[in-house]
This record gives C-alpha cells, structure tokens and sequence, in this order.
C-alpha cells in the first residue's frame, strides 16, 4: 500500500530496534513481543491523546442535561437564526467546561493507519526486522504463546494438527478481542437518559455493538499478530479508562467551571465577533441586492417612458401644426 510506505518503513524502524534491544538484553528474537512490546510503546506515546477524548466522554454524561435543555429550548424553532442561537448555546457549554465534542477523532484517525502499517510490516518482518530476517529457518522466532504470529487463525485450526492448543486459542484471541472492545466501548460511551429514543442514539447503541463484532472478526480472518495488537491495546485503554473515569468523577462541575473561565471568555469573545464579522457581510450583501435591484427597476422605468414617448411622438408628423404643438406640451411638463 504506497500511502503507507513511509509508515511501514517508520515502523519497521521502531521493531527492528524492539528486536535488537530483546536481543542484546535477552538473546531471544520473537515477533510476538515485539509486537507487545510496540503497542505498549504506542499507547504510551499516544496517552495525551486518549486521556483527553476519555476526559470529554465522561464529562459529556455529566453535562448532558444541559445540552438537552438547549436542544429543547430550540426544538420547534427551525429558522437560521434559531438555529445559530442553539449553536452558539452550545458552543459555550463546550467551552465552559473546556469539553471538545471532536476529540475522539484524532485518536482514532491515528491508531487506524497505525494498524494497517503494522499488518503489512507483520507480512514482511524479514525485510523490515533484520535480527527476524536472517533466522528465516527458525519458527521460533514467529511464536508466540504456540501460536505463529504471520498466520491467521483461521489457518492455524485447519492445521491444527501440528499445533495441540491451536484449537483453544484460535478461538480464545478473537473471542477476546470482542470482549475486551465491548468494555472499552461501555467504559467511554456517553450516556443518555433512559427515554430518548432517536435515530442518533440508536445509532450509537447499534455502533456499540457492531464494534466489537468487527474486532472478533478481524482478528479471526487477520494473522494472530494483528489480535495481539488489538487486545493489547484494549487492555491499555481500559485500565487507562477506569482511572480517568475515577479522577473525572471526582471533580465537580463548579471546579471545571472556574478552571476554564478564562479560556471560555475568550472563546466566546471570539465567536461574538465572527457572528458579528458575518452579520456585517450578509447586510452589505444584502443591502447591495437591493441597490442593484432598486436601480434596475428605475432603469426599467426609464426604459418603458422613452419608449412610450418614441411611440407617441411617432404618431404626430414633426413638420405639422399637431406635431409642434405636442413638443410644446411635452416641454411644459418637464418644467
């Protein structure tokens, strides 16, 4: 995959220096904690990221209440201004609690390409992990826990002959991985009250679910190192989860309110003069239709008298007594 390339080059650098280290410090090559040993290293790298988007999932179940109260407010007013009201509204709640209703998309937008670079170094650790590479006659560089970390398990439980507990964890990897996904999913969802039913929430519910599905599937049909990513992963983000969680709820709303009040000052100051900026813009354009509109019409009205004074001038002969004394008339209306 050329999107890819670099990732792939960028992450075969960074197993290749897992290998060496286990190597040099245990003398054993193995993929499989490699691969632990990497998305520990990842997850690491990435707790900035996630801890905020956990932060602002949990905050929203406790400001949740708020935002109902402003959709409600608006709930029957469905013109622009209205509209941009109930945003604004928003908007500030977001801002007073220093929440980001959007965190969640930068994490996933980066562990997603993450996993894709990871399955194709996985496929060609030979070429990307030198120390793998020249011991490409011994297995036991690609086991982990019995089972090869370059196939799928599907592959290993028609083989399942050579491999006595191939039977059990197969079936145990993405059995987990479905597990794991669906309290992960319980322990970062944002809850609503209990008889709100709309099509937004029975989306999420039925996302809820479809997520760990995905999850067994994939790593059913991918080769065991992509399970091993994904369950490794899950555990850290459910462990990561349930401390957030415990310091989150233990911060009042009052507190988040005066951490963030300057922040949500200048937020707001700055979307009061962007509102502002925009109102000005569509006066002038509006004020611009209707000068042009204005002035067409007088263009027109211009137009329609000459063409009636041509038509009647045509009906008097200039050289004639009816035809002098017309334009004789016509000069004492315009005085």
């Amino acid at each position: 995959m050329f999107p890819l390339g670099w990732l792939n080059q960028l992450l075969g650098l960074a197993m290749n220096g897992i290998d060496w280290c286990m190597y040099h410090l245990l003398g054993v090559h193995n993929v499989g904690w490699c691969i632990v040993i990497f998305t520990l290293f990842v997850y690491i790298l990435m707790y900035p990221l996630n801890a905020k988007q956990q932060k602002s999932s949990r905050l929203m179940n406790k400001i949740n209440p708020e935002i109902k109260a402003i959709q409600k407010k608006y709930k029957n007013k469905k013109d622009q201004a209205s509209q941009m009201k109930m945003n604004q509204e928003t908007q500030d709640i977001y801002a007073k609690y220093g929440i980001s209703p959007f965190g969640g998309c930068l994490p996933l937008l980066i562990t997603m390409p993450i996993l894709f670079a990871l399955y194709n170094v996985i496929r060609n650790i030979p070429y990307y992990v030198n120390g793998i590479g020249s011991m490409k006659e011994n297995p036991e560089a690609y086991k982990f826990l019995g089972l090869l970390v370059n196939e799928s398990p599907m592959s290993l439980f028609k083989d399942r002959a050579n491999y006595p507990y191939a039977g059990i964890l197969v079936f145990l990897i993405p059995i987990l991985a479905m597990v794991l996904q669906f309290i992960n999913t319980k322990l970062i969802q944002v809850k609503t009250d209990a008889g709100e039913q709309d099509q937004m929430q029975s989306s999420m519910k039925m996302m809820n679910y479809m997520m760990p599905v995905m999850s067994g599937f994939f790593c059913l049909s991918f080769d065991v190192s992509i399970g091993i990513y994904w369950i490794i992963g899950s555990l850290f983000r459910i462990v990561q989860a349930i401390l957030i969680n415990r310091k989150v709820d233990s911060i009042s709303l009052d507190e988040l309110i005066e951490k963030n009040k300057g922040k949500a000052t200048k937020k707001s100051a700055k979307r009061e003069a962007m509102n502002r900026q925009m109102e000005e813009y569509a006066k002038k354009k509006t004020a611009g239709i209707k000068s042009a509109s204005a002035y067409q019409n007088t263009a027109d009205s211009s137009s329609k008298e000459e063409e009636v004074q041509t038509h009647v001038n045509k009906d008097f002969d200039s050289g004639s007594i009816a035809g002098y004394a017309h334009m004789l008339s016509g000069k004492k209306d315009k005085k």
